[in-house]
């Protein structure tokens, strides 16, 4: 059988979001008194905390956040103005994303968790949430019709490293050893919300290293629109099998099958404590795997599987290839 194609993910942090904002940079937005208005941080803060929610956001040292994973902390660091870059320091890689056409506005640490710069752009408020799995998310907050619908992002990636686009509308930041792909960590695709929490059509544009995002508001559209690529950090092999690989697989008899899948899936993990893992996680789920197969092969499909640091099989899609 040809070897299925592996991809070693490794994610760092997390970018791109929205807000409405304004006060002094590392100061954080106290609450408001019974019969005292918001100030324009803490409004700014709402609106982008309504469309992320924060469930997942970590405190705040300043403008600094911090995660611990499985490979270590992860430091997420929003920049002093608008016009800087946000930082993700990970153990093993290390990402900077700005916003080209941001002004040179201060951010302020406000809500639950978030640094938010008022009118940084045109009806435009960026903001920087650090969170608890070790991502950044950079959102930008379109306040009204006037704002623009289009956002550039400027990127600086690890040496060696490049974007690949995941078949989802997203990327994934990699490096290539011979046959095999190292993903260091991935921008998922981009997502918009409107006030109304309708979801509204968005996408990615890759120019170099510079990362476009279009928002298509319409006329049914209700501002403010919130929106948001995100890069996360987390250790995980994702494990992809062709079309012939999935109808081998799903022939394979059951009691073939987690040896078969094993070797085929597990062998090639650079990580022994993972291997092990992968191996014990395919003989407990061998059953339903082989029945994922199975439903693939029938629609004429790949699979890939996503493992764990420790080598538990947390997910795993049928895509068309």
């Amino acid at each position: 059988m040809k070897k299925s194609t592996r991809t070693a993910r490794r994610t760092v942090g997390g970018l791109i979001a929205a807000v409405t904002a304004g006060a002094v940079l590392g100061a954080t937005a106290p609450a408001a008194v019974a019969g005292e208005a918001p100030s324009t941080a803490a409004r700014a803060a709402a609106v982008v905390e309504k469309a992320t929610g924060t469930a997942d956001l970590t405190a705040l040292d300043g403008r600094r956040g911090s995660a611990r994973t499985d490979e270590g902390n992860v430091t997420v660091t929003a920049p002093a103005k608008a016009d800087g870059d946000v930082l993700i320091d990970a153990p093993n890689a290390d990402v900077s994303l700005g916003v080209t056409k941001a002004g040179g506005v201060t951010g302020v640490a406000a809500g639950a968790g978030t640094v938010v710069y008022p009118d940084a752009a045109p009806s435009t408020d960026i903001a920087v949430q650090p969170t608890a799995d070790g991502a950044a998310r950079t959102l930008v907050t379109l306040k009204d019709r006037k704002a623009p619908t289009t956002h550039d992002f400027s990127l600086t990636l690890p040496d060696g490293a490049r974007l690949m686009e995941d078949g989802e509308g997203g990327f994934l930041i990699a490096k290539s050893h011979g046959e095999d792909t190292e993903v260091l960590g991935a921008i998922d695709a981009p997502w918009a919300k409107d006030a109304n929490g309708r979801a509204v059509p968005t996408r990615y544009r890759l120019d170099g290293d510079r990362l476009t995002q279009t928002i298509d508001a319409d006329a049914d559209t209700a501002f403010p629109v919130v929106a948001d690529p995100k890069v996360s950090l987390g250790w995980s092999i994702y494990l992809r099998f062709s079309k012939k690989e999935v109808k081998d697989m799903a022939k394979t008899p059951m009691y073939h099958f987690a040896a078969t899948a094993t070797v085929m899936a597990c062998a090639k993990i650079p990580n022994a404590v993972a291997a092990a893992g992968c191996g014990a996680a395919l003989t407990a789920q061998a059953g339903s795997l082989r029945g994922q197969m199975q439903d693939a092969a029938k629609a004429n499909q790949c699979v890939e599987w996503k493992v764990s640091y420790v080598g538990v099989i947390t997910n795993w899609k049928r895509y068309k290839c």
